[in-house]
């Protein structure tokens, strides 16, 4: 090595001292025209300092003789070689010759011997590295390219001679490394020892697998070289003239002999033409530097012109990759989790992304539109900064992708050193801040103009033809229920200013440009006006910060703020026909409401003379105030109740004028001072009776008011460990003697304000959680003692939730994980009243689930509870590990079987897709400990998910056989105590008791407990119970007080199979079971129904157990009873205005009270109770038929599996008055109608009528005619006919979608806080599905009789996937599909007021395609691909040919004036088909729209929406197309590569069906070549090189693998050889 490094000292030396000596042998350069005129002469020279490895200034001359070129030339490869055999590290020694070549002088014949030695070295080093590969050797030198990038050193200097040198020898290289790889081929232009004859003669695949010159490499060294020449075009000026000089600048030289490289790179240059090492792709990235600098000037005109071709390249490529239209909505909970990473904003697709024009991007996400979805949505705050969250995260990595390719000069001056970066933090809340900000205003501004359509403002009001709404006092027009929105939109705003996401000052700017825009000269005219935006500022002035914050500094200054309120009061509306008071004096209750900060009350209408508009209507709210006052003072209570419009909006009025007033007046009306102390359900459930505050007055009072109500109930009632907190006589709040619960009254207020504003509110409900969490965790220890007060808070606020709020939890951001608070409650809760509360909540809140989220939170142990704060996107989510928990979920057996049926639903209906590396099998072990194992009939897994079948059936359980009536006789007959069961037992001494009890003890011998009851009563009367009977009750009751309350379904279980035992059940055995459900209360109704449907057996000709369903269900004596009282209670459905809730609630338990520890016998005999029972809690809403409800949902699964029409039809007409107090029953009947879409009963009309009329109430839906007249039966049972009624269903989902609000508004329908779905595009979804699916049953119901004879039907795996394909193959053909999918692909037009934008009817398509079953559009309308590829005239011409670019050709054009010419042809011209790949709203625009694009669009719709089973569907198509041989153009393949390119990101993440898809598209290619003329070594096709450019991008940023890509290559072996080449360069990276 020292040796080395002196001899290459003396070699420098020599070049600066004599320059002429040396003898060349035959330039290596051969490309100078012209010698140097100046030549350069060092005194000293750099050498090595072997001892340190560094430079030195030391001249080592007078030590070497150079005779010759030759010897010099041979020293330097001798010494250079020998240095690398005795040890010396490789890249370090060629690194050395490198650095001293690269000082050599510029001008001396010197550098030539230089370069000449530096490529036989590398000649030798590649063969070496090749001889070792060929071996199977591995090299302890590392590898080639590492040695081959150390040459772009050489380019650092910008000297012309030594950069014309350095491409010259790093072309040689490159194609002698070409050579070998692909077959030992050479240039006859290369010296004789380049390649010792016959040694590398093996293609690549021969050489283990290895690459030579690996595509990273030969990127690294594009980029290097690439950027080293953008650097000097940077510094370098350029002549206007160069291409006609004569002299050509020192740049061109380098430029044109860099081209000679990169056409080495892409396998253009002789003799290597058609073997690259690189792609036209990778090629054209490296040269793009970006826009930055492609848009500077700072390139010449030759480069430039490279770069504008890159950049075009990128873009064609860039409409294949990304979807002609991609302004798909983010619609809360019914997108998946997926769709939130949309495409455009994916760090691989940004390198093509931003090489689009604005309009084909403008289509594309946006955090704005984001945001303005979830808010039009009424999606949870948490969900909303979420996605806020999750853009802004995304959006880093495709910035960071850009940014990693973009050039940065070097002498780009970055930020000046005194502009300091700002806080990130801080960035990011104002950043935030102007999305909701801009978001909100889109709404106001929308929900403004909307409510102005409704309105009437130009005709005067009559004040002598009031409405029944209004009197002289307060105007109330005729129909407000637009209001709605107005009160949603004050709770969204009130909450973002509250909690400082939003500043107040901006948004009073922002809603005053909505009147008068900065931009606009033009004054604001009354049509612009709108009192509405002083109501909404109005609204944050009730917030305490901002009224002694920026509103008091405004009014103690220049009050300019004012001025603006002023200009934006429209003075006109107050007096016109459709006047509203509430909005109306908006102003002057502003004026009232800062009364004591406005300086100078009596000159403020000099300093406003505006002013003088308004304060006429002043001395209204004056009125308003006094008579509130007084009837407040007086104790009259109509405003406060609110019954009747005129009260309530008085009230609302007054709300806003001063601060509190009206809530601490509601609070007192609820809560009131006077002793009227009233009991619940005993002695032990007291509560102060107060008043009851109507719906309609709390959804209009101000939003702030909302928000102090519901803190004073939740400080004062709720929130204690003691109990109700009252303040006596202005002492601190304690609690009241007597008094132990909360008034009804209080609890239905408190629901009804989360309802009507969630936003504000909502924190609140999140400390809840967080309390409840608390508990649980302290139930985990076994052994909690919680207080009476705290036991009774628990039970109220479980009832609240489980009955009131089910359908705020439904859509709550953290309802998955609301399971976490009930985990160790459910299993150590010994109170039983609680815990009969809490396993019917976990029944309704498993129901609720679904989304993975749910699966994802059961193996998610780690859960640390709702975050208690207001700005969750301050919050890192951390990404969950999935762990199976160490206990079961579940020990009780009907909460398990219920999860697993939910967990099945959720699986078919949503997959698996959002869940990477979830594992389904350790959900369903964590539900039930392994002492439970379940067994599910065939007639119940016929409806389920593959994976969950296969579990199951690798179970291999199985039933557990009844006990047998003979062992139940023995046990009676010989275990200790068991006489004293026996009614008629004399002399049963307590020591016989005292036995029977501890025999019990021990759990493994609970379960024959009941068992051996029911023998002992049988045969006994229960009609007059005796002494014998109370005996034995007492008794039973001691020993199920040992039992845990979550095995009692278990229990039941149990009995039911043993009753069942004999195959027949007796009228006498049915009598008896009535009495242990509704007599002696020892087993409970809705644990009997679960057992006899709990899925173990198949129901289908069970006729002993549906014989036992139907008399549990319709004949039960005890139940028929509860049943009929309950109809004549009627409740209703719209409980929160029904004002008699209470009232009913009560009568019902007054006659059938409830007992929960086995006493009802003995407390309606008023039996003395031993041990004494144990504390009562207060019951607001449950009773025995609310527990039914959610059983019942299970069971009705059980029923419809079971196919007796009969018995379902009848469960359903009788039963159906339950489901008006169910919380959902809308979306479970979705539900319900999507899993068992297919199952033969539904497809008979009498029962899918049953089943609409019994789960919906008609009055909260807004559905069609048609589907109306047939749940009425006053229409025919046949799907309508014709496409007018699908068009109707497509514009009202498709408006929903482009947020139209509805026009006109139905008074009919409920509140839309309180309707059962507040997303206003699910639930137009959910309706649409309902009756599309009833449609899909009445059309197969033909079908389905002669399914149903079918018996018995067999229950492999085998017969369920024939089942399966039989479906798929029969929905293919349902016309309303057929005729949806015709509309979708030319939309009827629409009334010019209610046009959407042209993709939004393709959107809701994909939207609705994936929220119906996959088998009825989903699958059809992708199976539509084969149609289109094959019929479609435009996609079966071909391309134009198209020359491969050459780099040197390129080089030589530019230097002649037909370089624009040259640059056209390279670019390729306009091929037929382009318009098909372009997008879709431009198209449509420029009147180019055709069905290829437009069904690409809907294509992509659909799969952005759907999931892994949508793609499967898609490969399964394109497959078939291989398969049959048809395809016949280049553009049918690049328009299937233009199908997979969008969903290539989510693609990666299925490997099987990824590798698949691309074996397929390049199969599709072999298929296609042969029958393309011009394609050869020097001609390609338009569409060709897209579709090459489209596989480069997957290996380059999806790369499977090299195992996938082995797999593959067969395919490309079938491939043109010029093909075949380009690809194989991919495979063997």
């Amino acid at each position: 090595m020292e040796q080395l490094a002196r001899y290459l000292v003396g070699v420098i030396e020599s070049s600066y001292q004599d320059l002429a000596h040396m003898v060349p042998c035959g330039s290596f350069l051969g490309l100078f025209d012209e010698r140097p005129t100046k030549r350069t002469r060092m005194d000293s020279f750099i050498g090595l300092d072997t001892a340190n490895g560094s430079w030195s200034q030391e001249s080592p001359s007078g030590l070497f003789e150079f005779d010759d070129s030759e010897t010099t030339c041979r020293s330097i490869r001798e010494l250079t070689l020998n240095a690398i055999n005795n040890g010396s590290p490789a890249v370090d020694t060629l690194r050395l010759v490198i650095d001293a070549v690269r000082n050599i002088h510029d001008g001396s014949a010197v550098l030539d011997i230089g370069f000449r030695a530096l490529f036989e070295i590398y000649t030798s080093r590649l063969e070496y590295h090749c001889a070792n590969r060929f071996q199977g050797q591995a090299t302890q030198t590392g590898t080639f390219g590492e040695e081959y990038l150390i040459l772009t050193v050489l380019f650092e200097l910008h000297r012309p001679r030594t950069w014309v040198a350095a491409v010259r020898a790093m072309s040689l290289i490159t194609k002698s490394a070409i050579g070998i790889m692909y077959g030992g081929a050479k240039s006859d232009s290369e010296p004789d020892n380049v390649l010792l004859r016959g040694t590398h003669a093996a293609s690549l695949s021969e050489i283990s697998g290895m690459n030579l010159l690996p595509e990273s490499v030969c990127r690294e060294a594009i980029r290097q070289v690439w950027r080293l020449l953008l650097d000097s075009a940077a510094t370098e000026a350029q002549m206007s003239s160069v291409l006609a000089s004569a002299r050509r600048t020192r740049w061109q030289i380098r430029f044109e002999a860099t081209m000679e490289l990169f056409d080495s790179f892409v396998g253009r240059s002789e003799p290597c033409v058609g073997r690259p090492l690189v792609s036209y792709y990778v090629l054209a990235r490296e040269l793009d530097p970006g826009a930055a600098v492609a848009e500077s000037g700072m390139l010449g005109a030759s480069m430039q012109t490279i770069v504008d071709l890159c950049f075009g390249r990128k873009r064609r490529l860039g409409r294949i990759l990304l979807p002609p239209d991609g302004s798909w909505p983010l619609i809360s909970h019914a997108s998946r989790a997926h769709t939130v990473k949309h495409v455009y904003d994916q760090a691989a697709y940004a390198v093509v992304r931003d090489s689009l024009t604005f309009e084909e991007t403008e289509r594309g996400p946006s955090a704005n539109k984001y945001v303005a979805d979830l808010l039009y949505q009424r999606a949870p705050t948490d969900e909303i900064f979420a996605a806020i969250r999750n853009h802004r995260i995304t959006k880093k990595k495709a910035i960071a992708a850009v940014a990693s390719d973009t050039y940065v000069p070097n002498s780009y001056n970055m930020n000046e050193k005194g502009n300091e970066m700002r806080d990130s933090a801080e960035l990011e809340k104002h950043e935030v801040a102007a999305l909701l900000l801009d978001a909100m205003a889109q709404r106001i501004e929308h929900v403004v103009r909307y409510i102005q359509r409704q309105c009437d403002f130009e005709t005067l009001l009559n004040e002598r033809r009031l409405n029944d709404n209004s009197d002289a006092s307060m105007v109330v027009p005729r129909r407000f229920k637009y209001w709605e929105y107005m009160n949603e939109v004050a709770d969204q705003l009130y909450y973002f200013v509250l909690f400082d996401a939003v500043p107040f000052k901006a948004v009073h700017d922002r809603l005053y440009s909505l009147v008068f825009p900065k931009d606009s000269d033009i004054h604001g005219g009354a049509a612009r006006k709108d009192n509405s935006y002083i109501w909404l500022l109005l609204q944050l002035y009730h917030i305490e910060k901002v009224s002694s914050g920026p509103v008091r500094e405004d009014l103690a200054g220049d009050e300019d703020m004012l001025d603006q309120l002023l200009q934006m009061y429209n003075e006109q509306q107050i007096v016109s026909r459709d006047a509203f008071y509430l909005r109306d004096l908006a102003l002057q209750a502003a004026m009232s409401h800062q009364q004591a900060n406005i300086r100078d009350n009596q000159g403020v209408k000099f300093r406003h003379p505006r002013m003088a508009v308004a304060m006429p209507f002043a001395p209204i709210v004056y009125r308003l105030q006094s008579e509130f006052g007084r009837q407040f003072k007086d104790e009259r209570f109509e405003l406060l109740q609110g019954r009747d419009v005129c009260s309530a909006m008085k009230t609302a009025t007054v709300s806003m004028l001063r601060q509190y007033v009206v809530p601490n007046a509601l609070y007192t009306f609820l809560v009131p001072a006077r002793e009227d102390i009233k009991q619940l359900q005993g002695a032990e459930t007291t509560y102060l009776e107060g008043g009851n505050v109507a719906t309609m007055l709390l959804d209009h009072i101000n939003v702030g008011g909302k928000h102090r109500l519901l803190q004073l109930v939740y400080k004062m009632m709720l929130a204690h460990e003691l109990g109700p907190q009252f303040q006596i006589d202005g002492r601190q709040p304690s609690v009241r003697p007597g008094i132990t619960c909360v008034s009804p009254h209080i609890v239905d207020t408190v629901y009804r304000l989360l309802y009507n504003a969630p936003y504000s509110n909502e924190l609140m409900m999140k400390e809840v959680l967080e309390k409840l969490r608390r508990c649980d965790k302290v139930m985990a220890t076994g052994n909690a003692r919680f207080s009476a007060a705290t036991l009774r808070w628990l039970h109220t606020v479980y009832q609240l939730m489980n009955c009131r709020l089910l359908r705020f939890f439904k859509y709550y951001a953290h309802a998955s994980h609301l399971v976490h608070h009930l985990r160790h409650s459910l299993v150590h809760v010994s109170h039983r009243q609680l815990y009969g509360s809490l396993e019917c909540f976990a029944l309704c809140l498993v129901n609720l689930q679904h989304d993975v989220e749910f699966l994802q939170a059961l193996l998610d142990p780690a859960y640390h509870g709702v975050p208690l704060t207001p700005h969750p996107s301050a919050l890192l989510r951390p990404q969950i590990r999935y762990t199976k928990p160490k206990d079961a979920w579940f020990e009780c057996a009907m909460l398990a079987r219920n999860a697993v049926s939910v967990i099945s639903r959720i699986v078919h209906m949503r997959g698996l897709g959002d869940a990477p590396g979830l594992s389904l099998e350790d959900c369903l072990d964590s539900l039930a400990p392994e002492r439970m194992p379940m067994v599910w009939a065939p007639s119940v897994l016929r409806y389920w998910p593959p994976r969950i079948r296969a579990y199951y059936a690798s179970k291999r359980a199985s039933r557990v056989a009844p006990v047998a009536a003979a062992a139940v006789r023995q046990l009676l007959g010989s275990a200790p105590g068991h006489a004293a069961l026996r009614p008629t037992a004399s002399d049963v001494s307590s020591e016989i008791e005292s036995a029977l009890i501890a025999f019990y003890a021990e759990r493994p011998r609970q379960p024959l407990f009941l068992l051996a009851v029911w023998e002992a009563l049988r045969g006994h009367s229960m009609e007059t119970p005796d002494a014998g009977l109370l005996r034995v009750a007492a008794l039973v009751r001691r020993v199920l007080l040992q039992f845990p309350p979550s095995q009692m379904s278990s229990h039941a279980t149990t009995l039911v199979d043993f009753v069942l035992g004999a195959g027949t059940v007796d009228a006498e055995s049915c009598a008896l079971l009535d009495a242990f459900m509704f007599r002696l209360h020892l087993v409970r109704h809705e644990h009997v129904v679960f057992a006899l449907t709990r899925g173990e057996h198949d129901l289908r000709g069970d006729t002993a157990r549906l014989a036992l369903a139907r008399y549990v269900l319709l004949e039960s004596p005890g139940f028929t009873e509860r049943l009929s009282e309950w109809h004549r209670l009627d409740f209703q459905g719209r409980y929160w205005a029904d004002y008699k809730q209470w009232e009913k609630q009560s009568a019902y338990l007054a006659r059938f009270p409830e007992f929960f520890e086995y006493d009802g016998l003995l407390r309606n005999a008023e039996a003395p109770l031993d041990p004494p029972p144990a504390m009562n809690l207060p019951i607001y809403y449950e009773n025995g038929m609310v527990r039914l409800l959610p059983v019942l949902e299970f069971a009705l699964g059980r029923l419809i599996e079971a196919e007796d029409r009969v018995l379902l039809r009848d469960v359903l007409d009788r039963m159906g008055i339950l489901y008006r107090l169910h919380q959902v029953p809308l979306t479970t009947l979705m539900n319900t109608l999507f899993v068992y879409f297919d199952a033969p009963p539904l497809h008979d009309a009498a029962v899918i009528r049953s089943l609409n009329l019994s789960l919906l109430d008609m009055t909260q839906q807004d559905f069609s005619p048609e589907f109306r007249a047939f749940v009425k039966n006053q229409g025919p049972s046949v799907p309508p006919e014709g496409s007018e009624y699908i068009a109707r269903l497509m514009a009202r989902i498709s408006r929903a979608v482009a947020r139209h609000l509805p026009d006109p508004l139905s008074d009919a329908l409920p509140e839309i806080h309180y309707r059962e779905i507040p997303n206003p595009i699910l639930l137009v979804l959910t309706e649409c599905v309902v009756e599309l699916l009833t449609w899909w049953c009445l059309h197969s119901a033909a079908a389905s009789s002669a399914r149903l004879t079918m018996t018995p039907r067999p229950a492999s795996e085998q017969a369920f996937r024939a089942e399966e394909r039989s479906r798929t193959t029969r929905a293919s053909e349902w016309p309303m599909a057929q005729m949806w999918f015709a509309l979708a692909m030319d939309p009827p037009p629409e009334p010019r007021d209610l046009q959407v934008p042209g993709a939004t009817h393709i959107h809701s398509t994909g939207v609705l395609a994936n929220v119906m079953p996959d088998e009825l559009m989903a699958f059809p309308f992708v199976h539509r691909l084969r149609e289109i590829v094959l019929e479609e005239p435009v996609l079966q011409t071909v391309s134009g040919p198209k020359r491969y670019f050459s780099f040197v050709a390129f080089a030589r054009e530019a230097s002649s004036a037909s370089s624009d010419r040259f640059a056209r042809n390279a670019a390729g011209t306009r091929f037929a088909a382009t318009a098909v790949f372009n997008s879709f709203e431009q198209n449509r625009i420029h009147g180019n729209a055709n069905r290829p694009n437009t069904y690409l669009t809907l294509l992509h719709s659909i799969l952005h929406y759907g999931g892994v089973a949508t793609f499967a569907a898609l490969a399964d198509t394109i497959r078939g197309l291989v398969a049959s041989g048809a395809l016949c153009s280049d553009i049918q393949l690049l328009y299937l590569c233009a199908t997979v390119g969008p969903v290539l990101y989510r693609l990666v993440e299925h490997e099987a069906l990824y590798v698949q898809v691309l074996a397929d598209l390049i199969a599709v290619m072999a298929q296609v070549c042969p029958k393309i003329p011009h394609l050869d070594a020097d001609y390609s096709t338009d569409a060709v090189e897209q579709v090459m450019d489209f596989f480069c991008f997957v290996k380059d940023q999806f790369d499977p693998g090299r195992p996938a890509w082995r797999r593959i290559a067969p395919h490309i072996a079938a491939l043109p050889a010029s093909l075949r080449y380009q690809l194989q360069c991919i495979v063997d990276q």
